[in-house]
C-alpha cells in the first residue's frame, strides 16, 4: 500500500430547498459527508484526501445527498501533480 495525497475541487451547481450535502468516495469507500453552506456562484471547496491505496487504477467521485442539488469535481491532483484524467481516475 502506498500513502497517497489527493486534492480535488468541488463545485455546487445547484442548491434548492435547504442545505445541500455531498459524499466523497475513493473507489467504493465513503470518506466523508459534508453540508454545503456557501453561495454556489462564487465558492468551491478543495477536498484534501489522504489514503493508503494498493497499486492500480482508482477513482474519486462525489455523490449528491438529495435530489435538489448537484455537484461537480474538477482539477484532481495526486501527490501534488495534476491528473490528466477528466473523469477523476488515477493510477498508483
Amino acid at each position: 500500500m502506498a500513502h497517497t495525497v489527493l486534492a480535488v475541487d468541488v463545485y455546487c451547481n445547484t442548491a434548492q430547498n435547504g442545505t445541500p450535502a455531498y459524499r466523497v468516495y475513493v473507489d467504493n469507500d465513503l470518506l466523508t459527508e459534508r453540508n454545503w453552506l456557501w453561495p454556489t456562484w462564487e465558492i468551491y471547496i478543495e477536498e484534501n484526501i489522504e489514503v493508503d491505496l494498493e497499486s492500480g487504477n482508482h477513482k474519486v467521485y462525489i455523490e449528491s445527498c438529495g435530489a435538489d442539488s448537484s455537484f461537480t469535481c474538477k482539477n484532481l491532483r495526486v501527490n501534488g501533480v495534476a491528473a490528466d484524467s477528466q473523469d477523476l481516475t488515477f493510477s498508483t
